[in-house]
């Protein structure tokens, strides 16, 4: 568990695309590999659940890192199919570093520690979840990330406000569009009509993604 400070040679460099590039608690390790966060609501459904799974574990495969938040629902199936395929990844917390929140995914937490992946927070050690944190990890997620893919999401909550901080630093938003009468799908069928990429599947998304990050690493 370490303090990365901009200007350190390990700071992440998409970070300083943030009008105030916040100095870094890590526990584990980062690569040079492009990060792709993965988002989406904690109340998903059990389609959104196989996607990210999905979603995590092709950008794995092609040695990616995924980017999330550790949160319930997509975020942890994310970071499950990363982990699945023996992949890379980057967990932001809302909390201190040492605070798994929910306390449920610390199989998660160790895992991505134990195979080479990083958890990241701007949050000292034993820092609360407070809810008021959640919304400012969420531009970390961003800036950590290349691009940023949302699978599903309601009306409100974090996983609209990561596509607009990502919108905002030039990342490209990527989402997976729903029926338009799924409340899991309401947030994502709003951010296309506002612009934002649709993506319909692993297969679409890599061919989107490799436009942006070049050609992937094909085992």
């Amino acid at each position: 568990m370490r303090l990365i400070a901009p200007g350190d040679a390990e700071y992440p460099t998409g970070l300083f695309d943030l009008e105030d590039p916040p100095s870094i608690w890590v526990n584990g390790s980062f690569r040079t590999d492009p990060g792709v966060a993965i988002v989406g609501t904690r109340k998903c459904t059990r389609y959104g659940v196989g996607l990210a799974d999905s979603f995590g574990a092709m950008l794995s495969r092609v040695s990616w890192t995924v980017v999330s938040g550790l949160a319930r629902g997509i975020d942890a199936a994310a970071h499950r199919g990363c982990l699945a395929a023996s992949g890379h990844g980057v967990a932001v917390l809302g909390s201190g570093i040492d605070v798994c929140y929910p306390a449920e995914n610390r199989p998660i937490y160790d895992s991505l520690v134990g195979s080479g992946g990083a958890i990241v927070s701007e949050y000292p050690p034993g820092t609360p979840p407070d809810r008021w944190r959640f919304p400012a990890r969420n531009r970390i997620i961003a800036a950590m990330s290349a691009a940023v893919v949302v699978v599903e999401a309601h009306a409100k909550g974090g996983a609209l406000i990561t596509a607009r901080l990502a919108a905002e630093i030039g990342r490209p938003v990527f989402v997976v569009p729903g029926d338009v009468d799924r409340p899991a799908s309401e947030g994502c069928n709003r951010l296309i009509k506002d612009g934002a990429h649709p993506v319909l599947g692993t297969d679409d998304l890599l061919a989107e993604l490799e436009l942006i990050l070049g050609p992937a690493h094909r085992p």
